[in-house]
């Protein structure tokens, strides 16, 4: 039996506004993204990468959950507010 803080084996993790999700496939769409973090239309998905800007996350787009070590997050905003 896993414990709470067991990391699920094969399962690649995610963060949507600090709230942790497993996924089950190595990649994931912008709308499979919506769907999981039930985001609603009138917000943005933008994905945080290390010593990059933040790219905002488009319906249509698809992340390699797998290309690094560590669990990819995401923010999201509403539409038309500025960060800061």
């Amino acid at each position: 039996m896993k414990s709470g803080n067991e990391k699920n084996e094969g399962k690649p993790e995610l963060f949507i506004d600090n709230e942790r999700f497993d996924w089950d496939s190595e990649s994931i769409t912008g709308e499979q993204l919506r769907e999981l973090g039930a985001i609603p239309d009138d917000v943005d998905v933008f994905w945080k990468r290390p010593g990059q800007p933040d790219q905002e996350v488009q319906r249509d787009s698809e992340i390699n959950l797998a290309a690094h070590p560590a669990p990819e997050r995401f923010f999201t905003q509403a539409v038309g507010s500025q960060a800061g």
